[in-house]
This record gives C-alpha cells, sequence and structure tokens, in this order.
C-alpha cells in the first residue's frame, strides 16, 4: 500500500509509513460520521479462537519471515482506533464455543453451546443478515473455514445443532450475496447425504459458482458469488505456502475479502460483511503454535486490505475481534534471565507444514530416529531421544503418562515436547473463557470503546445501521431446565 504515497507525505507524517497517512485521512471522516448516526456498510473481522498473547507473537514472527510487522499492530498505535473488550460467555457456560459466540453477535441473545441462533426451549432468533437483507442491505461471509461452520452461520442461520451443515447450506440463499470459503461437501450433490444439487440451486437463483483462485482474482464483479475452493476447510497458511498446487488454486482470505469488497461497495443500501480467520482456533486445539502464528498473518493481510478500503470512505465501521481463546499459547520465559526466549520463538519460521500435515508424513516412521528426522526436516527442531521414544509410542497407540487429560493426544503431546525448544506454553487444547479484543475503525467506531456484553454488538451495529430488532432472550436461570437439551458438539474437525 505504500505506492499509494509520495516518499515526502511519509517523511512529513512521521508516523508508521502509509498506515499512519491513511490513518490521519480517516480522522475527519470519523468526526463527521459521529454527528450524522447512521453508518452504510459494516465490515467484522473475527480472527477465531485467538487467545491474547497470539497477535504480538505474530507480529515478531511476521518481522522474521516476511520483513515487516504485522499491520494490526500499527493500527493499535493510532490514536484513531478504538480498543476494547467482548465478554464472549455463553448461556450455558462461561467458556463459549464458536456458534454461541457468533450467534450473540448475530441475534443479540446468549445461547447454548452447540447451537446457532435457537433458544433452549427452541425458539428461532432472527439473525442480523436477516434484517439488514430486508432493510435494503447486502450481506457477505467470507472465512478459511467450511462457510456453513459456525462462525459464518452466527450471522445468517438458524440451526438447533452446529454440526447439521447440510441443513445450514441453503439457509444462505437469497439472503447472503456473497459466499467465500471452504464447504463444497455440503453443496455438492455427490457429498451431500440427501443427495441434493445446491450447486444448481444457488446458480438458478443467480449466484455465479466460483471454484477456483484464478475466479477471485479476475476483473468479474458478479452481483452474487457462492464461493468454494475447498471440500472441507480451506488448507492451513502454512500448508498452503509450501505448496506450488494450494498456492496456484486456493485464495488467500486476503484475496476473497478484496473480491467480496469489490462487489459489495456497488450496493447502493451499503452492507454487512463478516471476514473470519477460521483456522486460527484449529491450530490451537491441535497446539499448533507455526500454523497459529502463519493463520493469524494471514488473518492480518485480510486486516490490511479492508483498512484501505475504509480509509477512502467516511462511512463504514471496521471491528477487528475475535469469539474466544483457546489453548491460551504464550512464549515462555526460556533460559537464564529469559535471554534464549527469542531465540526459542524464532524456530517457527523453520516449519514447513501444519500438525494437520505432520501425521501424513509420521506415518512412514517406524523408530524413534525415524521420528527425529522427520520433526527435523518439517519443523527444523531437533528433539531428543526420550521426546522422540514417546511420540514413537504414541503413534502406535501408546501414550506415556500425561497428566493434563486435554493432552493425551497425539498433538497435546506434540506441543508440550516442541514447546521445549519453540517456548510455546499451551493451557490445555479446548477453548478458553478469556474476554476478547477489539479494535474499531471508521465511523462510528467509538461505540465499541470499553467491556462490552458480547449481545451488545448486535444492538450497536443495528443502531449504526439506523435500524432496530429485538430478539426474545433467556437469562441462565430461566436456561436451566433446559440444559439436558445442550447438544454434544463434535471435535474432530478441529484438531
Amino acid at each position: 500500500m505504500y505506492d499509494r504515497y509520495t516518499r515526502r507525505e511519509i517523511l512529513r507524517l512521521g508516523f508508521a509509513g502509509a498506515a499512519g497517512l491513511a490513518l490521519t485521512k480517516l480522522a475527519p471522516a470519523q468526526q463527521r460520521r459521529a454527528t450524522e448516526g447512521r453508518v452504510k456498510n459494516i465490515i467484522f473481522m473475527v480472527s477465531d479462537g485467538m487467545s491474547a498473547g497470539v497477535p504480538s507473537l505474530a507480529d515478531e514472527l511476521g518481522k522474521l519471515v516476511r520483513g515487516k510487522g504485522s499491520f494490526w499492530h500499527q493500527l493499535l498505535q493510532s490514536p484513531d482506533a478504538t480498543l476494547g473488550f467482548f465478554d464472549m460467555a455463553s448461556l450455558n457456560s462461561l467458556v463459549t464455543d464458536s456458534s454461541s459466540a457468533s450467534s450473540s453477535w448475530g441475534s443479540g441473545s446468549r445461547i447454548f453451546n452447540g447451537q446457532i441462533n435457537v433458544l433452549p426451549d427452541g425458539t428461532r432468533l432472527t439473525p442480523i443478515a436477516h434484517i439488514v437483507k430486508q432493510a435494503g442491505k447486502k450481506v457477505g461471509l467470507v472465512t478459511t473455514t467450511r462457510i456453513t461452520h459456525a462462525t459464518p452461520a452466527g450471522f445468517a442461520a438458524v440451526q438447533p445443532k452446529r454440526d447439521d451443515e447440510d441443513d445450514i447450506a441453503p439457509q444462505y440463499l437469497n439472503v447472503v450475496d456473497v459466499l467465500m470459503g471452504g464447504g463444497l461437501r455440503h453443496y455438492a450433490p455427490n457429498r451431500r447425504r440427501d443427495g441434493k444439487d445446491l450447486l444448481k440451486t444457488y446458480q438458478d437463483a443467480g449466484y455465479a459458482y466460483w471454484n477456483t483462485r484464478e475466479q477471485v482474482l479476475s476483473n468479474a464483479r458478479p452481483e452474487k458469488v457462492l464461493g468454494l475452493f475447498y471440500d472441507s476447510h480451506v488448507p492451513y497458511t502454512i500448508d498452503h505456502i509450501n505448496s506450488d498446487t494450494l498456492r496456484r488454486t486456493v485464495p488467500t482470505l486476503a484475496e476473497m475479502t478484496r473480491k467480496a469488497l469489490e462487489i459489495l461497495s456497488n450496493a447502493p443500501n451499503g452492507f454487512l460483511l463478516q471476514v473470519e480467520g477460521g483456522r486460527v482456533d484449529h491450530a490451537a486445539h491441535a497446539n499448533d503454535a507455526a500454523g497459529i502464528m502463519w493463520d493469524q498473518l494471514a488473518f492480518d493481510d485480510a486486516i490490511e486490505v479492508v483498512f484501505e478500503f475504509v480509509s477512502k470512505r467516511d462511512d463504514t465501521l471496521m471491528i477487528i475481534t475475535s469469539d474466544h481463546g483457546n489453548s491460551n499459547p504464550g512464549l515462555n520465559g526460556m533460559g537464564a534471565e529469559y535471554q534464549e526466549s527469542n531465540k526459542a520463538m524464532a524456530q517457527l519460521q523453520y516449519a514447513k507444514c501444519s500438525f494437520e500435515e505432520l501425521p501424513n508424513k509420521l506415518r512412514s516412521a517406524t523408530s524413534a530416529d525415524d521420528v527425529r528426522t522427520v520433526l527435523k526436516e518439517q519443523l527444523g527442531i531437533e528433539i531428543n531421544g526420550e521426546e522422540a521414544n514417546a511420540l514413537a509410542g504414541a503413534l502406535k497407540g501408546n501414550l506415556p503418562p500425561i497428566w493434563n487429560r486435554q493432552h493425551r493426544n497425539l498433538q497435546g503431546l506434540l506441543g508440550e515436547i516442541l514447546s521445549n525448544y519453540n517456548g510455546y506454553g499451551w493451557v490445555g487444547t479446548s477453548h478458553t473463557a478469556d474476554y476478547t479484543w477489539i479494535t474499531a475503525l471508521g465511523a462510528g467506531r467509538e461505540e465499541f470503546h470499553g467491556l462490552i456484553r458480547n449481545t451488545d454488538a448486535f444492538y450497536k451495529m443495528l443502531k449504526l445501521f439506523g435500524l432496530s430488532h429485538k430478539n426474545p432472550s433467556m437469562t441462565p436461570e430461566e436456561a436451566r431446565k433446559y440444559l439436558s437439551r445442550a447438544p454434544r458438539i463434535r471435535t474432530e474437525d478441529w484438531a
């Protein structure tokens, strides 16, 4: 983005390069918009499962592997950024899952984990996508997960069980104008349980069906798009950058986001766009430090794309946040006086694959020495003999004693062993109850200052759009009698 500004402008500014200049230009527009009371466009960005320690560590890794820190880090230094936190508790737990988290933003009501915009007694809530669509706005969902997954679904679908993604897939029809992500298996007739051809259904309704990166990078701007670029979740960024095939065929989150903005910016009455970096969460479940950092950097690239759009307008709000923490990765103090911490963190730059791909590479390992060789080749880390023996046994189903039960699996064991070298420690392999960061920029940003209950985001967004809607809700006491109905959530897609 630096080539949009002259060297004199950048030097005169003396702040964070061209990003600071763009922020300076944004301020007057924000001040005007604060008195107008309405916002035309909202872009809601979610780094799913991002614990509080992730952005700072991604900033440092970015300097090592890309020669620049994170763009979000620059935004956080600006006086034009409003900072806050979300209290993301669900109706039945201090620890939320993604479906209840996104539903709280999408409906203004807390619900049970595992459900999407449904109260425990079965009452169906009206998602925000339906409300803004009826008001004449357009809607977009962009994600690196399956498009039918919990976070995108929370803005546009109603489903008693989040895992019923075949049933979520048709609900976006003529509600969401731009859909981009993974999840072909829930649309293709040969992949759906009922054999329905939702690809044809969407195309008959006027959607352009895209399945290649080339289409995303083209000049095409159809009114409606169903973009499905992988059968399940889009591959991890670390696998993407190390595969010629994936780089050629699968678009990045930033590329999908840019195209969605190109299409939605033509909406005369404005739009609501959710952008999710969903695989940060999956890497956290797997205790995959390199996987988290690279997907966070990919999310950061999307932040820069969105900011470029917002900085040129006085009618658009940009919100950057997370739905919950996950496994709480943090860089431990390493060595005497912690002097080895930076060196340990730097080990991540040598990783070549995610923990999703690593087990496939370890299958050929028949001995502890083979395990050591694979880890050295794929992660750049040389573990000791005792650790290699433990992993070799785990690959055959014989886990060593591990007192943290969440870590009694191959990924948990890998995370614990590798933390001795890369310094990344983990509290478990599941979501955590932390408050989540909010950074808001652009028109109406002041609404997101301080500590905010998750459900308030729904009402704040509608207010800024000049709209109103009240969904029913329940207190924890009222919901208690329905606890036996809370769905059980599958986790095989996470870790």
